[in-house]
């Protein structure tokens, strides 16, 4: 092969790659996002939940979400929810080994009368050979599937948000950066067949 042939597939490989990796980019909260960070910091202590120990290593995460009914577009009140993933190392930990869902980070909360939620965590790590695989498990009882995943954005390269743009039981969020430096995100979950859909 010519020096110009290498160089030129060099350049193309390089393209390609940009194209397939994520933008990291993290943006600080707008002050209509203050607001409503605000407004989930104050739900009733049976629609939050945190996760880890305040001492987990890793960076903060706090996740404003809201849960709908796929079909009406209502919220869905009331509604049990499980949350669990890995440590920020990337390890589930479970305490049953044959049961991810059993992971050392997880809990459960329930909605309030808008379909609310707010999770207090850390960003989960990314596990195997991949970098891009960031995720929690969401599970949203009495509905059919009840399993729901939330990705993110700035940790999901273009085939993950290919598959996730594809399905309806994964869910993209952008992380945004507040005041005192935690990840924050804001996301809408559609959840198919719940039990409040019938």
């Amino acid at each position: 092969m010519s020096h110009k042939g290498f160089i030129w597939k060099l350049l193309i490989s390089l393209l390609l790659f940009s194209n397939c990796a994520p933008d990291q980019t993290i943006l600080p909260l707008n002050d209509d996002e203050v607001k409503i960070l605000e407004s989930y910091e104050n739900l009733k202590s049976e629609n939050q939940v945190r996760l880890c120990h305040e001492s987990e290593p890793g960076e903060r995460l706090l996740l404003c979400l809201k849960f709908i009914s796929k079909e009406s577009k209502k919220p869905l009140r009331n509604q049990l929810v499980k949350l669990y993933h890995t440590s920020s190392s990337g390890n589930y930990e479970p305490s049953d080994p044959n049961d991810e869902s059993t992971a050392r980070l997880n809990g459960m909360v329930t909605t309030d009368e808008q379909g609310q939620a707010f999770i207090r965590s850390i960003l989960p790590g990314a596990y195997g050979s991949s970098a891009s695989n960031r995720h929690i498990h969401t599970t949203v009882e009495g509905a059919r599937p009840e399993a729901y995943d939330i990705h993110f954005k700035q940790y999901s390269g273009g085939m993950g948000k290919r598959f996730i743009a594809g399905s309806d039981q994964h869910f993209l969020a952008d992380l945004k950066r507040s005041t005192q430096n935690d990840l924050v995100s804001f996301l809408v979950i559609e959840v198919k067949n719940s039990a409040q859909s019938k």
